[in-house]
């Protein structure tokens, strides 16, 4: 198994964090009421560097399975999963 983050289906696949709504992860920003899903996933990105409490736990997620309910589409949790293995700080 890989030491990396990945995000998986909630449903289909074994995962060991939560981080769709309402856990502390989830995107507040909704497909289609928002924008379509690249661009609530980029604001998701922007947000998320605005919440300090947020950043600071990434670590948390580190090399963890991140289930979510998108996956295989594109996603909030490939943005927790690269920040995640980059230390979180951009």
């Amino acid at each position: 198994m890989s030491d990396n983050s990945k995000v998986v289906h909630c449903k289909k696949k074994p995962y060991d964090v939560y981080i769709g709504r309402p856990s502390k992860w989830g995107n507040p920003f909704v497909v289609l009421l928002d924008g379509d899903r690249d661009q609530v996933i980029e604001k998701y990105r922007e947000w998320i560097q605005t919440q300090p409490q947020l950043m600071d736990s990434l670590h948390e997620l580190k090399g963890k399975v991140l289930g979510c309910w998108c996956k295989p589409q594109a996603c909030h949790g490939d943005i927790l999963a690269e920040m995640a293995e980059g230390e979180g700080h951009e």
